[in-house]
């Protein structure tokens, strides 16, 4: 299997109940598909948050943690976020919430399992219960232990009250992020309920919820970002047998799609990956490291996230249907009302009134019916140039363009007298004439 690009976007979130006393975290790669899934709006959603625990929803999502460099990462975030008091990632001196052993529970009960078998003891840790100042806690101290804190990772937070706890728990705790760890704040407005409009909790968190959804639906989940820096990096290619390495100066490899472009504009800086990692991490010293996590270029003078550079080249050389979604253009199809509109110049003029010849048909039967009514003599001027009117051996009801070809309904000379004289004998008849007029 080939490995793929780096995901446009991939997210570990913790939910609320409406209660505010449960708490769930999980991981996702569209946080709004998502929270509706565990409100049961959607198909799909944990156990935990079903519909046998229907009573917490409303869920509402708190705040969401996103930057990661691939879906397994993120599920390893998401673990260590569950699971505080066992995971490895945070040594045992600064873990928060120690491991308790869970209560024996008799032997009726619980079958024995293979390792009691072979008389081994096996402790059963309880989990604690998830509540939100041992949540946010563990958040801050997982984004400070050297399995994640160089991971260009960012919080986002949803909701006001829980950004406030985070701000409390920054100040008591000894431990700082890196610099440069960014952190969003987006609550949104909540139209404030009438005076007379008393809400209840289950409809408070639905308004809420309501506008979390909207929020959630602003974030762009998508590769559409980087469709400019693609762009520019295909033309760059096109050309890579002069482009040189603005680290090294050395000509780049046509044949390798591995290089990394400046995402700016107006800047053409192309470069091996290995060459803008080492100049990146000299320019900030960090001892131990592998890969940096921003860097200057060295032509714009502009300060990039070295994911966004690697993320572009990983869609770029390991894109496929999603490079080729991305840079498909949309196809333009052409209105009837346009495509009428540049020949109406050059129609005939009953052909620019009707529009389509199929119109100009209509038109031009109904005129005729109309002519075949009055009973006008075809000798006159009043029918359209070029029609000449034609007898049939049968029903004598046709007539035929020289023009067009096209069959027309039309009556007979002698057809037309008849119609003359019937009209006529029908006004003699008419009881009109004895006719009383009143004063």
């Amino acid at each position: 299997m080939e490995p793929g690009p780096i995901p446009a976007f991939y997210c570990c979130y913790l939910l609320r109940s409406k209660g505010g006393r449960s708490f769930y975290i999980g991981s996702t790669l569209n946080p709004r598909r998502r929270l509706a899934q565990h409100n049961g709006h959607a198909q799909g959603g944990a156990f935990r948050t079903g519909r046998q625990h229907g009573h917490h929803r409303p869920w509402d999502m708190t705040c969401v943690v996103n930057g990661f460099p691939s879906n397994i990462a993120a599920l390893q975030f998401e673990w260590a976020w569950q699971n505080f008091h066992t995971t490895k990632k945070i040594p045992d001196d600064q873990r928060l919430d120690m491991p308790q052993e869970a209560a024996k529970r008799p032997k009726a009960e619980s079958p024995l399992s293979t390792a009691e078998q072979q008389g081994k003891k096996r402790k059963r840790i309880r989990r604690p219960q998830l509540t939100l100042r041992n949540s946010l806690s563990n958040l801050h101290l997982l984004l400070r232990v050297p399995s994640f804190n160089r991971w260009p990772l960012a919080v986002r937070f949803l909701c006001r009250d829980v950004h406030k706890s985070w701000l409390d728990y920054s100040k008591r705790d000894t431990g700082e992020l890196r610099d440069g760890f960014r952190v969003f704040c987006d609550f949104g407005e909540l139209p404030e309920p009438t005076v007379d409009l008393k809400l209840s909790t289950d409809a408070a968190a639905e308004r809420k919820v309501s506008l979390t959804m909207a929020i959630l639906e602003k974030i762009d989940v998508t590769y559409s970002a980087l469709k400019p820096h693609i762009a520019k990096s295909i033309a760059l290619a096109a050309e890579m047998q002069y482009q040189k390495c603005s680290v090294c100066e050395r000509v780049l490899d046509p044949e390798s799609p591995v290089f990394l472009v400046c995402p700016s504009e107006q800047c053409s800086a192309v470069s091996h990956m290995a060459c803008l990692a080492k100049k990146w991490l000299k320019d900030q010293p960090s001892p131990g490291f592998l890969l940096p996590v921003s860097g200057t270029c060295s032509q714009c003078r502009r300060e990039h996230q070295w994911v966004d550079l690697v993320k572009e080249s990983s869609i770029r050389s390991r894109g496929g249907k999603h490079l080729a979604k991305l840079m498909k253009e949309p196809r333009v199809r052409k209105s009837k009302a346009t495509g009428r509109s540049a020949s109406s110049e050059d129609a005939h003029p009953e052909e620019r009134a009707c529009g389509s010849p199929e119109d100009l048909q209509v038109y031009l039967e109904d005129s005729l019916t109309d002519v075949n009514l009055l009973t006008i003599d075809p000798d006159d001027d009043l029918l359209p140039a070029g029609w000449q009117e034609l007898v049939d051996d049968d029903d004598n009801m046709s007539v035929t363009s020289t023009e067009s070809g096209i069959p027309r309904r039309n009556g007979s000379p002698e057809q037309s007298s008849k119609q003359r004289q019937k009209l006529a004998a029908v006004i003699e008849d008419s009881e009109w004439d004895s006719a009383e007029v009143l004063d």
